[in-house]
């Protein structure tokens, strides 16, 4: 059964079914939906929850065993399944887990986007009619105010339209620097209150510590040292390395979409493809000028090996890596990494 976003709250209160499946870009949109379900579990009385993220190494041997066994603590349990990228591997294995769901277990997966072609798949379309299957859309820009709105009234404030339109240019775009700055807001300002654009006005000068958004800034135009002492900063205040990984792999990303889309079409119309805001494009633009096909597969891989060591993986420092990724990002390759030395 496919539902909307907005449709899951209600479903959950009325019964859990055994799978839930949540697939999209907006990081924030999936992990708050993902997050619904977890709180329902608990409501159900499903305290015991399993986590597993799968990779391309991952055994999926050990998530079909421990859905077929029994649990010592409680008489249902909850799979929290996260998948970043799909592959033949995962399919098989969720087609397998498909045929053995039943009302001991709730399976939640977590997926990135699923195009039309992979929900006609045969494997799929089984799980979708077992369970329920939330697609997440991203949000149109000329929906981003009334989105800010919306969810500012939820917190106890009350933007104006003007401010609304401020604070999607101040997050361009990004639904999880949209929801900071409302709940920097409601920190600043507290519950019941009216904001106007002046007051967000105010709220972006008084606030002097870095963001993730600054660092994007500084990588994408190349500025070396400017980069780096942000990312010093971030590190300093104790922003988590999984947030700063996010960040440089969707700069990565979206480079790399750009450079296909610029096989067949121009850069602008293929920054329009990827929905980025006209301020920004001088920002891509001059990352593009420094990179190509060789560069930024090299930073993929090298994020991957980040990503194994933040999870307790062989792999370079958080630190270390991040400071190479900057260098790089910025148009200096390091001498030698661990990708140069034979395994």
């Amino acid at each position: 059964m496919k539902i909307r976003v907005d449709q899951l709250e209600q479903q959950v209160k009325k019964n859990l079914v055994p799978l839930y499946i949540i697939s999209g870009d907006e990081v924030l949109l999936c992990q708050e939906a993902a997050d619904t379900i977890r709180k329902a579990a608990q409501l159900h009385n499903i305290d015991e929850r399993l986590r597993f993220v799968a990779d391309s190494q991952f055994d999926w041997q050990d998530v079909i065993n421990e859905n077929q066994s029994l649990s010592l603590f409680s008489t249902r349990r909850l799979f929290d399944i996260q998948i970043d990228k799909m592959g033949e591997k995962h399919s098989k294995a969720l087609a397998q887990l498909g045929q053995s769901l039943s009302e001991d277990n709730i399976i939640l997966l977590t997926l990135p986007k699923i195009d039309a072609r992979t929900q006609k798949a045969k494997w799929f379309t089984q799980l979708e009619s077992q369970g329920v299957f939330v697609q997440i859309w991203p949000i149109d820009a000329n929906r981003l105010p009334a989105w800010v709105q919306q969810r500012a009234q939820a917190l106890g404030l009350s933007l104006t339209r003007d401010a609304a339109s401020i604070v999607c240019e101040r997050g361009e775009g990004n639904l999880l620097a949209l929801s900071q700055e409302l709940e920097k807001l409601a920190l600043l300002h507290g519950k019941d209150s009216q904001i106007d654009a002046e007051k967000v006005i105010e709220s972006v000068a008084d606030s002097s510590r870095y963001s993730i958004y600054d660092l994007s800034d500084r990588l994408l135009m190349g500025k070396t040292k400017d980069a780096m002492h942000c990312l010093n900063q971030l590190m300093g205040e104790g922003v988590e390395a999984s947030i700063v990984l996010w960040l440089f792999n969707r700069e990565i990303q979206t480079l790399s979409s750009l450079l296909r889309a610029m096989q067949s079409t121009s850069f602008r119309q293929a920054c329009q493809a990827e929905r980025i805001w006209d301020k920004r494009i001088p920002f891509y633009e001059s990352a593009m000028s420094r990179h190509n096909k060789v560069t930024l597969p090299y930073m993929q891989n090298y994020l991957a090996l980040i990503d194994k060591s933040i999870k307790g993986l062989e792999g370079p420092s958080s630190e270390t890596g991040f400071r190479n990724l900057v260098m790089m990002f910025c148009g200096y390759k390091p001498v030698v990494t661990e990708l140069d030395i034979p395994a």
